[in-house]
């Protein structure tokens, strides 16, 4: 009993140290990312496009990504497990996610057509100097996708932490920032040579890196057996009831 228990509290102990370590790696990516757009573009008309076309999807993503929306879903899944079994709280899983993908995906088609005016809303000194208004436009269109991925990787992070799964999860802010640093860096030095704003490459760089953060953990819940359930997208009576 005591070697169970011993075995129990190592296992615990480890699994803390490395989140703890993947926490630290993704903090100072993070910083280093900071430090790299800082370098790159310091404080003017590129840089303040880019803060509030990036704000714009980072206000939603506090509500789908980190919010209420994403903590429903994981308390769902872990009440179903306990309750049913692992096959039907993943049964469950794919299609309340097929159906916020659905939901996610018209979400960011309307702030894409009504960026002008959202932005208009966010930042109305802007209207002073229409090129800044055109490239943030521009900048919010491109970033826009990023709530999707975002999203996805927030729940599939809560699927796998209630798998006992911590440190992938842990980790995938991590890997963002060293995918939107690399990324961001092969794109400036590609647009610096031509006629486009090299910022864009930094939202592309946020755009993709949110992508690869979501696939990184994927396989992982692929190989216990989770898959998105195509044949049920958007069945509105079985997401209202889960």
């Amino acid at each position: 009993m005591k070697d169970t228990e011993l075995s129990r509290i190592e296992k615990v102990t480890r699994s803390a140290s490395l989140v703890t370590l993947a926490v630290f790696i993704s903090r100072i990516l993070g910083l280093v990312r900071e430090q790299v757009f800082a370098y790159l573009f310091g404080a003017g008309k590129a840089m303040d496009a880019f803060v509030v076309a990036y704000r714009i999807p980072n206000l939603l993503r506090d509500l789908f990504a980190e919010g209420a929306l994403a903590g429903a879903f994981v308390k769902v899944f872990t009440a179903t497990t306990e309750k049913e079994g692992l096959e039907s709280a993943f049964q469950k899983a794919s299609i309340i996610l097929s159906n916020i993908i659905l939901i996610l995906t018209l979400i960011i088609s309307i702030g894409f057509i009504l960026a002008p005016h959202i932005v208009s809303l966010i930042a109305p000194g802007f209207k002073e100097d229409p090129s800044k208004v055109s490239l943030t436009v521009s900048l919010t269109r491109l970033m826009m996708p990023f709530l999707f991925f975002i999203s996805l990787s927030a729940i599939f992070a809560g699927l796998l932490n209630s798998l006992g799964v911590f440190f992938l999860p842990a980790l995938s802010s991590g890997f963002f920032n060293l995918s939107s640093i690399l990324i961001g860096l092969f794109g400036y030095y590609l647009l610096s040579k031509t006629s486009y704003e090299p910022i864009y490459a930094m939202a592309l760089g946020v755009t993709l890196g949110g992508l690869l953060q979501a696939l990184m953990q994927y396989p992982l819940l692929k190989k216990k057996v989770f898959t998105l359930n195509s044949k049920q997208i958007f069945s509105l009576k079985n997401f209202m009831k889960y």
